[in-house]
């Protein structure tokens, strides 16, 4: 997801889960269930008597865990279910029958009426329909509700566009299904290994698909009242456990919408014992969503000393003061020798702007300070260099050279003065 979906605590959206859906059925249980049912249609298929037996067993292991995938994931579970959950061996027989009984309802229509138009709005509507009524034979284990149109049309309502665009999708994993079957068994042919090469490849996209079910219900579970079984804090410890507990907690906060509780916790954290980078960076990232601009600069004040005598990560401090300098043009760091330190930085780097920018405001504010001849020098030397503007660079030259004459860097003045002299009168 989006860093800014996963910071304002909404839930992604179907189409943005595409990946982790296809992958869904590479993670260890699936694997471990899809290579159990795998092993029995094998068996099945080379055991003359209990062959049959063994096939319906290996479907019934494939759409029973098929079905726990859907609800799992309906109830906030993102890693596939490692246990047995509620749904039991007849959920097969009670698909058949779903099945069977849709088709029933459209050959009647077509006996009934002989309208094609009604038989292909009744097909059309069915087909729309069967995610919803797969969802509710999962929730619920019941074939009569799985059959209830009003309980499809309250599913479809509820959940509104996004349902249809779950639909489509399942759609295109059916169609990808049939294409990757045909070409296995292009491939091997009637062979064993062509069946078995069916059987795992319909294995996959069941599993793919049913997670995706799952995950619509899910998205939209306060709207169907569907109770959840992990909360969002819950996944977000569980999706970031190399983060510190401090972290941790605060990801837990924002994945429940609470950013500002998660940014309050921060900042007591940050007056009790201070932070560690990471979470200094979370902190202001909350800042900037929540658009507390004050506070971001009040922080990036405290960071910048923290990076330039602390931690040592000049680059960082010198981002640090730039971004402040675009969010407010009139800021400065909290010590002047801060604005001297991030000066001597940005002339070394040639973050010529960020000289101007600390500087040019120093006289003023600081009118006798001692570092004021060396951040004027150092000013001077940014526009000369960087902006090209001589004249104004010379200006500010001869001032230091009249008011600071015997300063330790009278040399290094006059010297770019010269420069300065030599290409504005060229």
């Amino acid at each position: 997801m989006s860093s800014i979906a996963r910071d304002s605590g909404r839930v992604p959206p179907v189409w943005e889960r595409l990946p982790q859906i296809f992958g869904y059925p590479f993670k260890t249980a699936c694997l471990t269930t899809l290579g159990l049912a795998a092993i029995l249609y094998l068996i099945g298929m080379v055991v003359p008597l209990l062959g049959l037996i063994l096939v319906i067993a290996a479907w019934v292991v494939l759409y029973k865990f098929a079905y726990d995938v859907l609800e799992a994931t309906a109830r906030g579970w993102m890693d596939p279910p490692e246990i047995q959950r509620k749904s039991n061996s007849w959920v097969l027989v009670k698909t058949f029958v779903l099945f069977v009984v849709l088709g029933f309802a459209v050959t009647g229509i077509a006996i009934v009426t002989g309208s094609l138009t009604l038989v292909a709005a009744a097909a059309i509507f069915i087909v729309l329909a069967l995610p919803a009524a797969i969802i509710t034979l999962a929730m619920s284990n019941s074939l009569m509700s799985a059959l209830n149109p009003g309980t499809w049309v309250g599913i479809m309502r509820s959940v509104g566009f996004p349902y249809f665009i779950a639909s489509l999708l399942l759609f295109m994993l059916s169609v990808s299904q049939g294409m990757a079957e045909s070409l296995v068994a292009g491939l091997f042919g009637p062979s064993l290994a062509g069946h078995v090469g069916v059987f795992l490849i319909g294995g996959y996209f069941l599993i793919a698909s049913f997670h995706l079910m799952g995950y619509l219900v899910y998205q939209h579970h306060d709207m169907l009242g569907v109770e959840q079984e992990v909360t969002a804090a819950d996944r977000a410890r569980a999706a970031n456990p190399d983060l510190s507990p401090l972290l941790q907690e605060v990801e837990g906060l924002v994945a429940e919408g609470s950013v500002d509780e998660a940014i309050e916790r921060l900042q007591k954290e940050l007056r009790q014992s201070g932070l560690q980078p990471e979470e200094h960076e979370r902190y202001r990232k909350l800042l900037r969503l929540q658009g507390r601009t004050d506070e971001l600069l009040a922080h990036s004040r405290e960071y910048i000393s923290t990076l330039l005598y602390g931690l040592e990560q000049p680059k960082k401090a010198m981002s640090i003061a730039e971004e402040a300098l675009r969010v407010d043009a009139s800021f400065q760091p909290e010590h002047p020798k801060q604005v001297r330190d991030l000066a001597r930085l940005a002339d070394q780097y040639d973050h010529h702007e960020l000289v101007i920018r600390l500087t040019s405001p120093f006289g003023k504010q600081n009118p006798k300070h001692p570092h004021l001849p060396e951040n004027y020098f150092l000013g001077a030397k940014a526009l000369f260099e960087g902006r090209g503007d001589e004249q104004k660079a010379l200006k500010i030259l001869r001032q230091l050279q009249k008011h600071f004459p015997d300063h330790e860097l009278r040399e290094r003045v006059d010297e770019l003065a010269e420069r300065a002299e030599r290409i504005a009168t060229s």
